[in-house]
């Protein structure tokens, strides 16, 4: 907040002025001389030039444009003031002022007239009140008595907020691709997508353009998807009103049309031509600029995960234009939202159970997640549902170029390894459907992967028969152990081993009871002969 001149005799009437003067000082003056160069060199013409009164100062000048009829006089003099290499320093507290509030009050060192610009650049010039009163006219031919002291300002926004909607703990939230707030999604997975905007403000702000541009990398749009309806009524569906481009629409359009004939202040196009992108959809708002101005919109959409990772994730930013008129120019108004959409990777390590050192190709797993088997396209990366699992991806250790077996062709860097990529948020079963050679068949494992959203805590949990033959190395590898034989498996415990313990003991006791009967039965024959009719055994 800048001030351009202090009040000067002041007549007050109640509540009214009659009349006032403004005065700068050397620097404010210095600033206004120059914007006043600035501005009347804007246009060739004289016509609209600001004048200078005798026995003003150049403060003075400023303030002595008419507010009602010299309208361009005082959008030319609002830019250059902001132009203006001499502008002094903001006034005492007055430097990047915000609030979180509807309306925020500045106190000023003086009275008198003040300049302000907003983060966006967006000039506004405000006369403070003088002791009591705070309403004038302009002059005595304004119509209008004019309040001091207050300005209101016509807000010029299309701020958006971007969500992927996922399901979480049977609840569906929206996730901010952020840092604080990631999300992990599989490859070949289909997401929903909200994006939340106001409509530009058409009445009060001279909105007279609204477009959107969603540009997504690593994901493409499900044609046909898109949806919109207002924020507060759910069931109010307005998409019939929004001109949707994505590429095959609007008989095939690449790109949404602009209008050259709107110019900024510096004669550079205000409204171009928005080019669709690849895999992305645009949004040409004219209609709903006329029917909802200033109404909060939702739009829903779907996206496939084609490509991401933790290092590369898939991403789509939605972008906004606003085109403002003040009458004679153009200013465009953008804003973009951005949600990040991570998948992780995690090692198997297959190993003897003996000999942790010794890595093993040839076993073969499989792997499911919510209860359905899942296929791997290895040409594209994605993952999708099997219709059972005889149709599902079979995994080899070893098999680094997967052909389904391994062989001199192999990566020998990979031997005894299976690298799954891909993977997001989740639960997933992992099956050892068949040993390596030489290997036990009865001590297969099965193991459980969680993937939480950050990707930086993926827990692994050995299930089964034999559950310790699963162990967690570090957060992206997992250690299968195999037995060679069965007396490794007390060593592993589990199920299965004290299943085989019993079933060895179980003989024992058998082979016991029956030499116990055996010996009972002879020490009864040896009774019977020792008296038998009273004499002696022989």
């Amino acid at each position: 907040m800048y001030r351009i001149g202090t009040y000067t005799d002041q007549i007050l009437n109640g509540t009214r002025i009659s009349s006032l003067g403004v005065r700068g000082d050397t620097a404010s003056n210095a600033w206004a001389a120059d914007a006043i160069g600035i501005a009347n060199a804007y246009d060739p013409s004289t016509a609209d030039d600001i004048g200078k009164v005798y026995g003003y100062d150049d403060a003075g000048n400023i303030a002595n444009i008419k507010m009602d009829s010299q309208t361009r006089q005082l959008r030319n003099i609002s830019k250059a003031l902001s132009q203006s290499s001499r502008r002094p320093a903001a006034i005492q507290g007055g430097a990047n002022l915000t609030t979180t509030q509807s309306t925020l009050t500045i106190n000023v060192p003086s009275e008198g007239l003040y300049y302000i610009t907003d983060s966006a650049g967006n000039p506004i010039m405000i006369g403070t009140k003088s002791g009591n009163a705070n309403i004038m006219k302009n002059d005595a031919k304004d119509p209008q008595w004019r309040t001091l002291g207050v300005a209101v300002v016509k807000a010029k926004s299309v701020r958006v907020d971007k969500k992927v909607q996922v399901q979480r703990n049977g609840t569906t939230v929206g996730k901010d691709g952020t840092t604080n707030d990631p999300v992990g999604v599989t490859v070949g997975d289909t997401v929903t997508n909200t994006v939340e905007v106001t409509v530009p403000n058409k009445q009060a702000a001279s909105a007279v353009k609204f477009k959107l541009i969603d540009q997504p990398k690593g994901q493409t749009y499900v044609k046909g998807s898109l949806s919109v309806r207002l924020k507060n009524a759910p069931q109010t569906d307005i998409t019939a009103d929004a001109i949707v481009y994505d590429g095959t629409t609007q008989n095939n359009a690449k790109s949404i049309p602009g209008d050259p004939a709107l110019k900024t202040a510096d004669n550079r196009p205000a409204d171009p031509d928005l080019a669709i992108p690849a895999g992305g959809w645009g949004i040409d708002g004219r209609n709903l600029l006329d029917k909802y101005s200033n109404r909060t919109i939702v739009i829903t959409y779907r996206m496939t995960v084609d490509k991401a990772s933790i290092t590369d994730p898939a991403n789509n930013t939605v972008h906004t234009y606003g085109t403002f008129t003040d009458g004679i120019r153009f200013t465009t108004i953008t804003d973009q939202d951005k949600v990040d959409i991570k998948a992780y990777d995690f090692t198997l390590r297959k190993v003897d159970a003996g000999n942790v050192n010794t890595l093993l190709d040839g076993a073969r797993f499989q792997i499911q997640r919510n209860g359905k088997w899942m296929n791997l396209d290895w040409n594209t990366g994605k993952w999708s549902d099997a219709a059972d699992q005889g149709s599902a991806t079979v995994f080899v250790t070893g098999d680094s170029n997967h052909d389904g077996t391994v062989d001199n062709r192999d990566d020998a860097s990979q031997r005894g390894l299976i690298r799954f990529k891909g993977l997001g948020y989740g639960t997933y079963t992992v099956t050892e459907t068949r040993e390596p050679a030489g290997y036990a068949s009865y001590a297969k494992p099965t193991f459980t992967v969680t993937i939480d959203d950050a990707g930086t805590s993926i827990q692994y949990r050995g299930t089964g028969t034999v559950p310790n033959l699963t162990g967690r190395l570090d957060n992206n590898t997992v250690q299968v152990k195999n037995v060679a034989n069965l007396t490794q498996l007390p060593q592993t415990g589990g199920v299965l081993a004290f299943a085989f313990w019993l079933a060895c003991a179980m003989p024992l006791f058998a082979i016991g009871g029956m030499m116990a009967v055996r010996g009972a039965r002879n020490r009864r024959d040896a009774l019977m002969l020792t008296h038998d009719g009273g004499n002696p055994a022989a």
